[in-house]
C-alpha cells in the first residue's frame, strides 16, 4: 500500500457548496486569530463570563492566544483546562469578521485537514473541515452557533490500493456508501455541502435529517482546497476539549445550538468503525421548484422581481445570497427576507448596495408551507451599469461611504 501521506492527496474531496451558502472551508486559525476572539473559563453567573486566559489581541498582561496554545489536559501558558473553557467570539458582528479575516488573511483560505486513523487493522482517511459560523437559513433559522466541525473519511480496501466504502458527516450522524456508489472527479470524491449546516451529503439536493431538512445544490463550486496534514506534535490543539464557540441554547425550541467540540473529541477520531457502525443510509426528498424571480438593479440597489401566484401558500421568507466575481476574496453574502406583497407579485426592494462598477451573479430562492421547506434557487445575473442606469446622487454617497469604511478596517 502506498504511503499514507501520499493516499490522503490521492484521495482529498472536491466541495461542491449551495448556491444560497456564505461561509466556507479555512484554516481554524480563523478562530484563534480573530479579533475579539478570547479562550475563557465557563461563565459564572447569566450575563458574566469567565476568567479569559488569553485573548487574540491581548490587553495590558493578557496572553496572546494561537491554535498552539491549546492543548488536551493543560495549555502553554502551564494552566490547566477545565470543563466548559470555550474561545469565543465577543461581538455578533460574524459575517464582518469573516469577510474581514478573508480579506486580511488570505493564506487562511480553503484550508482542509487530512490524517489517518487504524482500528482493527483497518485504515481510514479522515478529512475534517472548519467553517467560521453554522448559519442554517431554512427552517426558523434554527441551529446557529460559533465555529463547525463537519468531516468526512474513507477506508481504505484491505489488499487494494484504493477505498472500498465512504461516510460523510451529517448532524449528529452520519451517511454511508460503497466507493463504488460515491460521485467522483477521477479518484476524488465529491462532497455537496448542505446550506449552513455544512452537513456532507453524496448528491446534490433536499435531504431528510433527524430533525429539519438540509439543502446542498451543489451548484456554487468550491475552490481547491489546500490540504494540511495532521502531525501528532504540529496539531496537538486537535486534541482541545473545550468548545470552539460560546453559542447555547437560548430556549427549549433549540434556536441555537451549543458551539462544537474539536475534531479529538469526536469518536471516529479514534474509533472509525464504531462510527461506521452507527451511519445510515439515505434518500433524496424533492424541494420545491425555483421561484419566478428576477434579480435587478434599482436606482443603485438591489431589488427582486417576483410572481409567487402559483404557490399555495406563498412563500414565508425570500433567501438571497448576493456574489461579485470582482470582488477577490470577499465570500458571498445571504440575506433572508419576510415582507412582500401580499398578492404574491411586486418587487422586492432589499436595500443592498450594488456597485455599478462590478458585475453579480444572484441566486434566489424561498421557504414556505407547513413545515416550512426550501426551494431550488434561481439565477440571475446582473451586468455593470449603463450610462441609462447613472446612479442618483445619493447612492453614489453610499457607495462612497462603504468603500471608505471598508478601506479604513482594511477590507480593500
Amino acid at each position: 500500500m502506498a504511503d499514507h501521506d501520499d493516499l490522503l492527496k490521492r484521495f482529498t474531496p472536491l466541495l461542491r457548496y449551495d448556491s444560497n451558502e456564505q461561509y466556507f472551508v479555512d484554516s481554524a486559525v480563523q478562530w484563534t486569530d480573530c479579533p475579539n476572539n478570547e479562550l475563557r473559563r465557563a461563565d459564572v453567573a447569566e450575563g458574566k463570563k469567565g476568567e479569559i486566559l488569553a485573548r487574540a489581541e491581548p490587553v495590558g498582561e493578557q496572553t496572546k492566544l494561537t491554535l498552539a496554545f491549546l492543548g488536551r489536559e493543560k495549555y502553554a501558558s502551564g494552566a490547566p483546562f477545565r470543563e466548559g473553557d470555550i474561545v469565543g467570539h465577543s461581538g455578533k458582528d460574524y459575517r464582518e469578521a469573516y469577510v474581514r479575516l478573508r480579506r486580511e488573511r488570505p493564506e487562511l483560505n480553503n484550508v482542509m485537514y487530512g490524517r489517518t486513523a487504524q482500528q482493527n487493522g483497518r485504515l481510514w482517511l479522515q478529512y475534517w473541515f472548519w467553517y467560521f459560523y453554522n448559519d442554517y437559513q431554512l427552517a426558523f433559522s434554527a441551529g446557529l452557533h460559533e465555529g463547525d466541525w463537519e468531516m468526512i473519511q474513507l477506508r481504505m480496501h484491505p489488499s487494494e490500493d484504493r477505498p472500498d466504502l465512504a461516510v460523510f458527516a451529517q448532524h449528529r450522524y452520519g451517511e454511508k456508501r460503497s466507493w463504488s456508489g460515491v460521485r467522483r472527479d477521477g479518484e476524488r470524491p465529491i462532497v455537496y455541502v448542505a446550506r449552513g449546516s455544512h452537513a456532507s451529503y453524496f448528491e446534490p439536493g433536499f435531504h431528510q435529517t433527524e430533525a429539519w431538512y438540509d439543502l446542498a445544490d451543489g451548484k456554487r463550486p468550491g475552490p481547491e482546497l489546500r490540504l494540511e496534514l495532521i502531525g501528532p506534535e504540529t496539531h496537538a490543539w486537535m486534541l482541545w476539549k473545550g468548545r470552539w464557540g460560546d453559542t447555547k441554547p437560548k430556549n427549549s425550541l433549540g434556536l441555537h445550538s451549543n458551539s462544537p467540540t474539536g475534531p479529538g473529541n469526536k469518536k471516529q477520531w479514534s474509533k472509525p468503525n464504531d462510527w461506521l457502525n452507527e451511519a445510515t443510509e439515505t434518500t433524496l426528498g424533492e424541494a420545491q421548484e425555483r421561484p419566478e424571480v428576477k434579480a435587478v438593479r434599482n436606482r443603485g440597489t438591489l431589488a427582486i422581481d417576483y410572481d409567487f401566484r402559483e404557490r399555495e401558500p406563498l412563500p414565508s421568507a425570500v433567501v438571497v445570497t448576493v456574489n461579485s466575481r470582482d470582488e477577490k476574496g470577499v465570500p458571498p453574502q445571504t440575506h433572508t427576507f419576510e415582507q412582500f406583497d401580499a398578492s404574491g407579485k411586486g418587487r422586492l426592494a432589499t436595500g443592498v448596495v450594488l456597485d455599478p462598477g462590478k458585475h453579480y451573479d444572484i441566486y434566489t430562492s424561498t421557504v414556505g408551507g407547513d413545515p416550512p421547506m426550501p426551494s431550488e434557487s434561481r439565477l440571475s445575473e446582473i451586468d455593470r451599469a449603463t450610462a441609462k442606469q447613472k446612479e442618483p446622487a445619493v447612492t453614489r454617497v453610499m457607495i462612497f461611504l462603504s468603500r471608505l469604511i471598508a478601506r479604513i478596517r482594511g477590507n480593500r
